[in-house]
């Protein structure tokens, strides 16, 4: 009976262990279909992620069709201000919450574009996953109420495809993609 305790406990280790490890990067783009994703994305985007057991991590935002890209790094709901998602009317309160980061790549351009204004921009993900639609809502720093952000945006898009990645390199949107469960990934 003692033993098994000890058998969960590193069951558990192994799984934590394991997790990172089993984790692939994997990119998919979607199409505007909200007037919002038309107006600020034009040709849509695509989302560079990290495929986990359980859920997807997104990496990178870009342009699909522009030279475009943002860092996404994970949010914390208390940036929002009081409250966070939960706090606001019209928005996916469950959804994952990461921020541009400002200094990298054009992560300025993209909040200029989504949030004018705002010093800092929020980007909240749906479920990202195969064959899925994708809602993005950007937030950002409210300029007349301080420590307060505000909806800045609604990007509704449908799932487009998914990106071949090279093995040996970072990811290049300009390679053929597919959207073959069956062909390579």
């Amino acid at each position: 009976m003692r033993r098994l305790p000890v058998l969960l406990l590193a069951a558990a280790l192994l799984g934590a262990v394991a997790s990172p490890a089993a984790a692939e990067r994997r990119m998919f783009s979607y199409d505007p279909i909200s007037p919002d994703a038309r107006r600020l994305t034009g040709a849509g985007v695509t989302v560079l992620f990290e495929q986990g057991l359980l859920n997807a991590r997104p990496i990178k935002v870009l342009a699909t069709g522009v030279p475009a890209q943002a860092l996404l790094r994970k949010g914390s709901q208390k940036d929002l201000g009081k409250g966070g998602l939960g706090a606001m009317s019209g928005v996916d309160a469950d959804a994952a919450l990461y921020e541009v980061d400002g200094t990298a790549e054009q992560g300025k351009v993209y909040v200029r574009a989504f949030c004018p204004g705002s010093k800092r921009l929020w980007l909240s993900f749906s479920r990202i996953a195969l064959r899925h639609d994708l809602r993005i809502q950007a937030f950002g720093d409210d300029p007349r109420a301080a420590g307060q952000a505000r909806l800045c945006g609604t990007l509704d898009f449908s799932y487009r495809g998914e990106w071949r990645l090279p093995s040996d390199g970072p990811p290049d949107p300009n390679e053929d993609w597919t959207d073959s469960l069956n062909g390579p990934r």
